[in-house]
């Protein structure tokens, strides 16, 4: 399969290491040479410097012959015209990452499918859904739906008053055995532990749990949470994002949300537009005197969503400081996500690798059908289709050889869905959800090609 990449930031730098790895003949173009310098010399790529508005450029890059192109560069109008241009030039397929929603909107009388773009990603659209579901989730540090929403992937932090503290994995399926679940990961501190049932839990571990989305309250109280959700909602920044998750609360009449925005156009903007939340316009973007006039300490859950990433981290860890139960914290700069949960953080939601999650669900191959980065942890959940000359077909898990770093979670069979153990068999055609560090991905495409 030959792919196309226009935009070599963190998009199309994620996109095409996931790629790349799969082996798919990747070429990526963008005009800074640093980007193109450094897809380069990390992928297994062709990098070319260049404007994806450049029919020169393009066809350089193998458009004409192209299976898809991507466009992800942070400017709407490129990624459309590198669409249009690459339906004329012969490519079959086109996505284009574009932030104004105009563009999408049913009464702009434009078709974009008709000029060539064939699938649209919305990164707002795509970080409003996630921080909707984190706070919904707010007792998980992260929150994954898994084999079609059939299976939860969610990660706790571990406090002190967890009945599984010091007790090894292997003993918590007789201390619960009404409740199905696998613990695939553990974070502790900087690093990423791929667990046996010798391991052990230890007081601050963020610990990731796959199970049935009917055993969340269970699995919040075996975790020492909480299963109550807070329906006082604090949200920093009108923006785009902010106005579109506020939008989606407010769906739900026992939230009640107060928005923030020092903006006087944004906050008019959010004011006009949402029904069920108090606008308040602030002096200053880090206006903390203000977060405490509209009762910050009362708050089950605060957002911090404004445009500066530095400014959301740092009103994020106020928040902490005045023991808000749960902080959400909007970047655009993947360097923070690994640091987010050293610093306090309790959870950061990156947009740009959503963006990247979102559009590799739309174009990944048959054999893996759906990856998710998760944050603050150094692995990948992949979803594998078990081809019928697997080498794994027929075997239990326990008889199959996995790379180090790769646990399988869940197996879908024949429509059904269950927690892995290591009797569980495998057959063609099952869905396995894994979770793994991302080197092993290779590995595991060819374990069950």
């Amino acid at each position: 399969m030959k792919i196309v990449i226009v935009g070599a930031g963190v998009v199309g730098l994620h996109l095409a290491k996931t790629l790349s790895w799969q082996e798919y003949d990747v070429s990526i173009i963008d005009r800074k040479q640093s980007l193109v310098d450094r897809a380069a010399g990390s992928l297994d790529v062709m990098a070319i410097r260049g404007s994806g508005t450049s029919i020169k450029t393009l066809l350089e890059a193998g458009v004409d012959d192209a299976d898809l192109l991507i466009a992800v560069t942070s400017i709407d109008e490129v990624n459309i015209v590198a669409c249009v241009l690459a339906k004329q030039l012969g490519a079959k397929t086109r996505i284009a990452r574009v932030r104004n929603q105009e563009y999408s909107s049913p009464d702009v009388p434009i078709n974009l499918a008709e000029l060539g773009i064939d699938q649209i990603i919305h990164p707002e659209l795509e970080a409003a859904r996630e921080v909707e579901r984190m706070i919904r989730y707010h007792q998980a540090v992260d929150i994954v739906e898994c084999a079609g929403g059939k299976m939860m992937l969610v990660g706790f932090k571990i406090t002190s008053n967890s009945d599984i503290i010091k007790k090894p994995l292997m003993a918590l399926t007789p201390q619960y055995p009404d409740i199905s679940l696998r613990i695939v990961a553990i974070g502790r501190g900087a690093e990423t532990i791929i667990p046996s049932g010798t391991d052990v839990i230890l007081p601050d571990d963020t610990i990731y749990i796959m199970t049935h989305q009917r055993n969340l309250d269970r699995v919040f109280q075996m975790a020492g949470k909480s299963g109550n959700v807070s329906f006082d909602v604090m949200l920093l920044g009108g923006g785009l994002v902010g106005r579109l998750v506020a939008g989606r609360l407010e769906q739900d009449k026992r939230f009640n949300i107060k928005l923030i925005e020092s903006d006087k156009d944004r906050s008019q903007i959010a004011a006009e537009t949402l029904e069920n939340t108090i606008v308040v316009r602030g002096d200053e973007e880090m206006d903390i005197d203000l977060m405490v006039m509209e009762g910050i300490e009362e708050m089950g859950v605060f957002a911090a969503l404004s445009d500066d990433d530095e400014n959301n981290i740092v009103t994020s860890l106020f928040a902490r400081h005045m023991r808000v139960p749960r902080t959400i914290t909007l970047s655009t700069k993947p360097e923070y996500s690994p640091i987010a949960r050293a610093i306090g953080l309790d959870a950061a939601v990156n947009e740009l690798i959503l963006t990247s999650d979102a559009i590799l669900k739309h174009l990944l191959g048959a054999r893996i059908l759906a990856v998710a980065t998760l944050r603050g942890i150094e692995a990948d959940i992949v979803e594998f289709l078990v081809a019928a000359g697997s080498k794994a077909a027929g075997l239990k898990l326990k008889e199959t050889s996995f790379p180090k770093g790769a646990i399988i979670g869940a197996i879908e069979h024949l429509g059904e869905v269950v927690v892995a153990e290591g009797d569980s068999v495998i057959y063609a055609g099952d869905t396995l959800v894994a979770f793994c560090i991302p080197d092993t991905i290779p590995e595991l495409e060819k374990l069950f090609r």
